[in-house]
């Protein structure tokens, strides 16, 4: 009995949380909570947010028995619960009503199911309200054949402040069919509560398409109505907020998107007025996809759209910054150092000699000594500090092209037969193509096919080609033959020094002229290690005072992601290379120790040999501070972030390295200071940091294993020296 109310409350909870989410997918917004406000609004009219409510359950329901997954069924209550709205709203009858919104919703869930796996199959596009837009033209076709059915009296609703502020306000309203700008303005002020940029493509959008309709001289009369506003300023949201990372681009692709959905609203208007069917939201759905399909398909726009991830335009903004800042251009290719210790890069991107034009994205690489390339007088090539020294394959990959028989020029000559001299080209999984040039002759040590990793030996530094002295010369190209257009790419996990300055730590780095780069050695330097269900327990302790035990753990989510999960239910994605340990994407979730964990250890380099290295976009949300993350929230974009410096260095006493990571927040001076220590084999046992006047450590005393199918739990205690 026990088992069976326990699933039925987690039916009813699924259900009710499903619901609420539909409910605020009808103004684009992908959170329940806010879904359970705006359900409150459709009751204003009792009646009307009753069988709105019904539809909706109707189609969650039809929407389970046809299959669908968590994600597709908020999607099908939100086309459910407009038909029921529109229904209600537009007609009276009782219980025909009823009948009609019932089979409204059922007929939207399964339509939904249907129409959405096909648009993605088809185009990888969302199918967004086409179902709702199909169902109600067709109940409005069939309406007039019920007998049953009187269209419900129009009532004009009472002025808020008049003009366009009121046009404004009632667009709004009518994405729930009730055209009133006080409606409209209690969900505007939903909208501001959830997402600031929201509101402001809103603006965008409305003024874009009403000044484009008074540009073209549109009729008053033909602008009367307000569907043509709901549908731009639901195209403006979905294009510039939705799916997209805030930017100028997406913003003007946002405008673009507003205008064709009014243009398209106007004109399918005068086209279906004669047969009195309206046209709902086929507008904004036509104009979003034509935006949408044109956007994704250009490849240097992929870092600004992301039709799989439905999210707050502020939180997209933050994981895109975060992985500008740390892992390069989601365009360009990372590529590992061509060469082992250290060498100087002689040239880079759009450098003054050859990385020119097409050919801009390279980089020659040299090997200097007391600021010379060469010993003696340099009049021969074995003078030259990197000749015949070993060249490395820089990617994982598939060897596509040989050249290995151009003879070597003299210290200043140069050979522009043969331009790239002796070549490896090596094709990468991605279907692009890297090259490394300028070898020496009969020294290439792979075939044609042969599968190669970084650091294989793929022949001798010399000097054929295009070149005046030895050197390397890498770069990513289009297409396997030599000499094509270059492309974006980067070099991963490197120790980057300039003149006068220490080496630092780059996870991502596009070098420039003159700086020296070496590999950062491999090491297992791991605040956590990621195996599922794998966790460290801590005693919490404020100002000496005991605060109760937390634990953090590893798990894998629906999508295949690596999870740290913390106790309180918190969590934020991760990744763990040879290279380093990250984390980024953290939920909502209250929880001040995963903030300082996050903040002391949650980018950490893998290498023995880092002992600097600095975070540009640390997230001010995890900023010990309430002042922090309202200043976060208010002021964005500028204090969404945080600059962070890491230093470290091995303990030989208490066998760890020990770990301090310095956060400031620039536009508040507010900062943060976290020290940890991590053991190897362990992870992090140790955090201390001051918040205001209270001091915080977390102290790692068990190691432990949460139970799985076939895997018992157990836990070890942990002594620390």
């Amino acid at each position: 009995m026990m088992a069976r109310l326990a699933v039925l409350q987690s039916h009813l909870r699924l259900l009710l949380q499903e619901l609420a989410l539909g409910y605020a997918w009808i103004t684009l917004i992908p959170s329940w909570r806010v879904g359970v406000g705006l359900a409150a609004l459709t009751f204003v009219q009792p009646q009307v947010g009753a069988i709105g409510l019904v539809a909706a359950v109707c189609a969650w329901y039809a929407a389970h028995g046809a299959g669908a997954d968590t994600l597709e069924r908020p999607v099908c209550v939100f086309n459910g619960l407009l038909c029921g709205l529109f229904v209600a709203h537009v007609w009276t009858g009782g219980i025909s009503v009823l009948a009609l919104a019932v089979m409204g919703g059922v007929f939207c869930g399964w339509l939904s199911v249907v129409l959405g796996r096909l648009a993605w199959s088809l185009v990888q596009l969302p199918i967004l309200s086409i179902p709702f837009a199909v169902v109600s033209i067709l109940t409005t076709a069939a309406g007039g054949s019920l007998s049953k059915l009187r269209f419900e009296p129009y009532t004009a609703p009472r002025e808020l402040l008049g003009g366009q502020v009121d046009a404004f306000f009632s667009a709004f309203g009518s994405l729930y069919f009730m055209p009133s700008p006080w409606i409209g303005l209690g969900l505007v002020l939903v909208l501001l509560a959830a997402s600031r940029y929201y509101l402001v493509l809103a603006v965008l959008g409305y003024c874009a398409a009403s000044s484009w309709f008074i540009l073209l001289g549109a009729a008053p009369e033909h602008l009367a109505s307000t569907g043509w506003a709901s549908n731009a300023i639901l195209a403006a949201l979905l294009v510039g907020g939705l799916f997209a990372s805030p930017s100028l681009l997406t913003a003007a692709h946002a405008v673009l998107a507003a205008v064709l959905a009014a243009w398209l609203s106007l004109a399918l208007g005068r086209l279906l007025g004669p047969l009195q069917v309206v046209s709902f939201s086929v507008p904004f759905v036509l104009a979003a996809w034509l935006v949408l399909y044109a956007a994704v398909r250009n490849t240097r726009m992929t870092a600004c759209f992301d039709l799989r991830r439905a999210d707050f335009p502020e939180r997209s903004y933050e994981r895109t910054q975060v992985a500008l800042a740390r892992v390069g251009s989601p365009g360009s290719v990372p590529l590992g150092l061509p060469f082992k210790g250290q060498w100087v890069v002689s040239q880079g991107f759009a450098g003054t000699a050859t990385h020119r034009g097409l050919w801009r994205h390279a980089l020659d690489f040299i090997v200097m000594k007391a600021g010379k390339s060469f010993i003696n007088r340099g009049q021969q090539l074995e003078d030259f500090y990197c000749y015949n020294l070993p060249v490395l394959s820089p990617a994982y990959g598939q060897v596509w092209r040989i050249v290995n028989d151009v003879p070597d020029n003299a210290p200043g000559h140069v050979n522009l037969a043969a331009n790239w001299g002796n070549c490896v080209v090596i094709r990468l999984a991605d279907g692009k193509f890297v090259l490394v040039a300028h070898l020496k002759p009969a020294s290439v040590a792979v075939h044609l096919g042969a599968w190669v990793k970084p650091g294989d030996v793929l022949g001798l530094c010399g000097n054929s080609g295009r070149s005046p002295q030895p050197h390397i010369h890498l770069h990513v190209q289009t297409t396997d033959q030599p000499g094509s257009p270059t492309t974006e790419f980067h070099l991963s996990s490197v120790m980057v020094g300039s003149a006068g300055l220490a080496a630092e730590f780059k996870l991502a780095v596009v070098p420039a002229e003159g700086n020296t780069l070496s590999a950062a050695l491999e090491g297992d330097v791991r605040p956590l290690y990621l195996l599922a269900g794998r966790g460290l327990s801590y005693a919490v302790t404020r100002n000496d005072q005991p605060m109760g035990t937390w634990q953090l753990w590893c798990e894998i989510d629906n999508q295949a992601r690596m999870v740290v999960r913390s106790s309180s239910g918190a969590y934020c994605l991760v990744e763990s290379t040879w290279a380093v340990f990250s984390c980024y994407e953290r939920n909502t979730v209250a929880d001040p120790y995963l903030d300082l964990w996050l903040l002391g250890c949650g980018y950490t380099p893998a290498s023995l040999q880092v002992e600097l290295w600095r975070d540009a976009c640390v997230p001010a949300r995890w900023l010990p501070s309430s002042a922090a993350r309202w200043v976060a929230t208010l002021i964005w974009p500028w204090a969404t972030f945080a600059k962070g410096t890491f230093t470290r260095g091995w303990n030989a006493s208490a066998q760890c390295w020990k770990q301090q990571a310095s956060h400031r927040q620039a536009m508040t001076g507010i900062s943060t200071l976290v020290e940890v220590q991590i053991a190897p084999q362990i992870g992090c046992t140790r955090i201390e940091a001051n918040v205001g006047v209270n001091q915080y450590t977390l102290q790692a005393n068990s190691s432990f294993q949460r139970a799985d199918m076939g895997v018992p739990a157990w836990e070890y205690p942990l002594r620390m020296p």
